[in-house]
């Protein structure tokens, strides 16, 4: 008995060689579980569907027909699901909705791959490991159907994390970045206006670097505008009004609407979480409040659940990245959902809960001063920024 709990207490406790093995095994466990379960994955969502439908609608808007049809909000499914991207990326989708659609989905959903692997990367996730996070349905239903949060998520941890030497490094906004951190803030969400709370959250940081963003993006709109016309833009408020239904099943469904919420509760919530949220655990809050946002979730999205999982001890986070396997089980998506913010809160208490942090080697740019530790009064006291957050 005795030795049962040695052995049980050894297993608990991070760093120990028994705790390395317990993960090891949960690692293995849950990876082959993302790999079979590609199958059914493949056989849920069609290869490229989601580059297919701004490509159609691209085409339509070629031909002088309506890019933002009302009908399409009737289809269920396919194809010809309603786009609901913004007007200026018609005029950049048309000439390669004109060459061969094998072609260019093809390659399509290779650089989505690929971005992907960068991601995983940045996160410091280990090359051992990367095909079964891409196998994790979160990533596996973006990259099979070819979808832009692929992208916007690659964004929104470029924007967060800097590059990975064996650990999460959380990025620090100085100013000679402003231009890269505005436009990555502003891209989370440039296709997915729901996903915009990035903004906020570098706007309480640096101001300048959300000007510089927003230019950006003014300044694409205004040069399509030729191409484009403003009516356009009247259609495409319209078809996100009708989209925004919750009648409309296929939009998905956010926390809001599963508790029966008007949407602007959650939204409001999420926008006072990006406002006040700071320190070591940013990247992981910016992405639950990302999601609590959200009017209408799809699986993809749980993608900005990452950050969560990996800043939760690995094998407490391997047993809830399980909640997320399967094509389409909500209920379970979300209850990792609540699990992840549980143990956010839970770790200021009990810090066995936090992923140990892995000692680096010193390499130039770590020791800068932080804007969340200027702003919490430490610098004085040398407090800084180091690869895990505060040291």
């Amino acid at each position: 008995m005795t030795r049962g709990r040695a052995f049980a207490v050894a297993s608990f406790e991070q760093g120990s060689g028994a705790n390395r093995r317990l993960t090891l095994v949960l690692g293995l466990i849950v990876g082959a579980a993302c790999l079979l379960g590609l199958r059914n994955m493949i056989a849920g969502f069609p290869a490229g569907i989601d580059f297919e439908i701004p490509l159609r609608a691209a085409s339509r808007w070629a031909a002088g027909s309506q890019a933002y049809p009302p009908s399409a909000m009737q289809v269920q499914s396919g194809p010809d699901l309603p786009f609901l991207y913004p007007p200026f990326l018609l005029p950049l989708l048309a000439p390669l909705a004109a060459l061969p659609r094998d072609i260019v989905t093809g390659t399509w959903l290779i650089l989505c791959a690929a971005c992907g692997v960068w991601t995983c990367r940045r996160l410091a996730i280990p090359w051992v490991a990367v095909p079964f996070v891409l196998a994790w349905p979160p990533f596996s239903e973006g990259l099979i159907t070819g979808n832009v949060q692929i992208w916007s998520f690659a964004a929104f941890v470029a924007l967060l994390y800097g590059p990975a030497n064996g650990a999460l490094r959380q990025r620090t906004f100085v100013p000679a970045q402003d231009a890269l951190n505005g436009v990555l803030a502003v891209g989370v969400g440039a296709l997915k206006v729901t996903q915009l709370l990035p903004v906020l959250y570098l706007a309480r940081r640096r101001r300048r670097a959300v000007l510089v963003g927003i230019g950006a993006m003014a300044a694409l709109v205004i040069a399509m505008l030729p191409l484009t016309g403003t009516v356009v833009y009247g259609d495409w408020l319209a078809q996100l009004y009708r989209a925004a239904d919750p009648a409309w099943a296929i939009g998905g469904v956010g926390i809001g609407r599963r508790l029966g919420l008007p949407d602007l509760v959650p939204v409001v919530l999420g926008i006072v979480v990006a406002l006040s949220i700071r320190g070591r655990d940013s990247a992981a809050w910016l992405g639950i409040a990302l999601l609590t946002a959200m009017p209408g979730v799809h699986g993809y999205a749980f993608l900005f659940l990452l950050p969560g999982l990996l800043t939760v001890r690995r094998d407490f986070s391997l047993l809830l990245a399980v909640l997320c396997l399967g094509v389409d089980d909500p209920l379970a998506r979300w209850t990792c959902y609540l699990l992840v913010t549980c143990c956010l809160v839970a770790m200021h208490r009990w810090k066995w809960l936090r992923q140990a942090a892995r000692p680096q080697p010193f390499q130039a740019g770590d020791w800068r001063y932080s804007a969340d530790a200027l702003e919490d009064g430490r610098a004085k006291s040398g407090s800084v920024e180091g690869p895990s957050g505060s040291v």
